[in-house]
């Protein structure tokens, strides 16, 4: 070892977690790009202490399996630095030989930070002054903003929830991650009825991808804006942050422009900057009582917007969440275009943990309770929940019953997706519950006094809402309702008008 590196080479028992968590952070940066995310460093600091998956998921907001999932990825990376497997119990001594050989490989003029001062290798300096002076400018799928590649970005996420646990879902952040750092896809969105874990996708999403942005913002449409209103509060947001220029008198004079410069002005940002912003409960601009995706009129400017985020050319990436989708953001999709949408299933196999969590019993009986509730996690903490109070956690007692248990939680939740369906949407699934078995197009028609233009688009429509379900077999397409659904329209006091 040379005498530079000697310097600043500690052994690894010598050093206390913060030390540890800074190597692997430098040396994870220097191969993939990117920080540690929190999840994974809280991962690394239970595994120094000798924690168990199990005990370091119990600490924090995720399951186990999305832990061990995520530790998983990480070891990977750490092996293919090593050449050598590492993994959860071998980690102390391997991390020591990767900071040997690292410092031994590269000497003291090119790490710098290995123990307290962690900052910038000199390539990447330079790398930042040729990209201020227009050279070698890189796009974000290539690189990172290489002008705020050493810190986390700037956020207002004031609206974002808490993060909260999730079940499963490693595939949908897989995907996500993927379509925004790989492919550069710029319009995002993230589809599915009330309670599949939509919010909490994003906010998970959000806490994985977060280095690879200068900027972050969370807006909540719950009380839904105008677009100008909108566009005013992204440019503040992003004014406000310490690495814009803007004084508060040039913030004032901006906000005054109309709504089209202000738009440019936005989009200028996104192009400037790599910005990543989610809108969440985007479905309160959208219409009720007409098929899905229509807006309501005074927010048909969001249409344009939509398009633009999707058609101008940045490099930045605007996540929405909504129980269905702006009919301009369906045809914005496809394969060779930057837009994609993502509809949520439930949560599978994933959902036991919910019951192990909850100590449910009986767990013979636990598929049929995901089946029912079409692992929906919302509606499977409500009935789980309701297990335990009624029947000491004995799910074989609840079923024998025979009657699928809602709650106020969740017909108040599916109230408010029926009370935005159309007339032509109740027909046609009044009509499905009445043939109660999976249906045709052609069986559903019999007996609707529907054109076949209406039919399609009714049904159609009501695919969107997630409020059917397709099936397919022996090549035959046909279309149910889920027993959720069903056992709620029983339950309404009164019956939809037939005309």
């Amino acid at each position: 070892m040379s005498e530079n590196v000697g310097k600043i080479f500690t052994p690894i028992k010598n050093m206390d977690i913060q030390e540890v968590l800074k190597i692997a952070d430098h040396l994870v940066f220097n191969h993939t790009g990117k920080h540690l995310d929190d999840l994974q460093k809280t991962i690394l600091e239970g595994v120094w202490e000798g924690k168990k998956y199990t005990d370091i998921a119990d600490n924090i907001p995720c399951s186990e399996g999305y832990v061990r999932d995520t530790a998983s990825d990480l070891w990977k990376i750490l092996s293919n630095l090593s050449g050598e497997d590492v993994n959860k119990s071998n980690f102390r001594s391997a991390l020591e030989r990767l900071q040997f050989s690292v410092s031994s490989s590269v000497g003291f003029g090119n790490v710098i930070g290995i123990t307290n001062n962690l900052s910038l290798c000199s390539d990447r300096i330079t790398s930042l002054e040729n990209s201020r002076n227009g050279k070698n400018r890189q796009t974000p799928v290539q690189n990172q903003s290489e002008s705020h590649i050493n810190t986390l970005p700037s956020q207002d996420i004031r609206e974002a929830p808490d993060i909260g646990k999730i079940w499963g879902r490693v595939n949908e952040i897989s995907t996500l991650e993927n379509w925004i750092l790989q492919e550069n896809i710029r319009l995002v969105g993230i589809l599915g009825i009330s309670g599949i874990g939509k919010t909490t996708l994003s906010r998970h999403l959000l806490e994985k991808i977060q280095t690879n942005f200068d900027y972050i913002i969370w807006k909540n449409l719950y009380y839904p804006p105008t677009l100008l209103s909108l566009i005013k509060q992204l440019i503040c947001s992003l004014s406000h942050q310490p690495n814009t220029n803007c004084s508060l008198t040039d913030i004032n004079s901006i906000l005054d422009l109309e709504i089209g410069e202000l738009l440019s002005i936005f989009y200028e940002y996104l192009r400037e900057y790599r910005c990543l912003i989610i809108l969440d409960n985007v479905q309160a601009i959208l219409a009720e009582n007409k098929l899905a995706g229509n807006y309501q009129n005074q927010f048909t400017n969001y249409s344009e917007f939509f398009r633009n985020i999707g058609e101008l050319s940045h490099n930045s990436c605007l996540i929405f969440n909504s129980w269905e989708a702006p009919l301009d953001m369906i045809n914005l999709t496809g394969v060779k275009t930057p837009v994609r949408i993502l509809s949520l299933n439930g949560i599978g196999e994933s959902a036991i943990e919910i019951f192990k969590e909850q100590n449910l019993l009986d767990e013979e009986n636990w598929q049929e309770l995901i089946n029912t509730y079409r692992g929906n996690p919302y509606w499977l903490k409500i009935v789980v929940r309701m297990i335990q109070e009624l029947f000491n956690g004995k799910v074989g007692d609840y079923l024998e019953y025979k009657s699928l248990f809602l709650g106020d939680e969740i017909i108040n939740k599916l109230n408010s997706h029926f009370q935005r369906i159309s007339l032509l949407e109740k027909q046609i699934i009044l009509q499905l519950i009445k043939i109660n078995t999976p249906a045709t197009v052609t069986e559903i028609s019999q007996n609707l006094p529907l054109s076949s233009s209406e039919l399609f688009q009714g049904i159609q429509s009501l695919g969107r809402r997630s409020l059917i379900e397709k099936m397919t077999q022996d090549k035959l397409t046909s279309f149910t309702v889920s027993p959720v659904i069903k056992e709620y329209v029983k339950t309404l006091e009164a019956g939809y008008p037939q005309n």
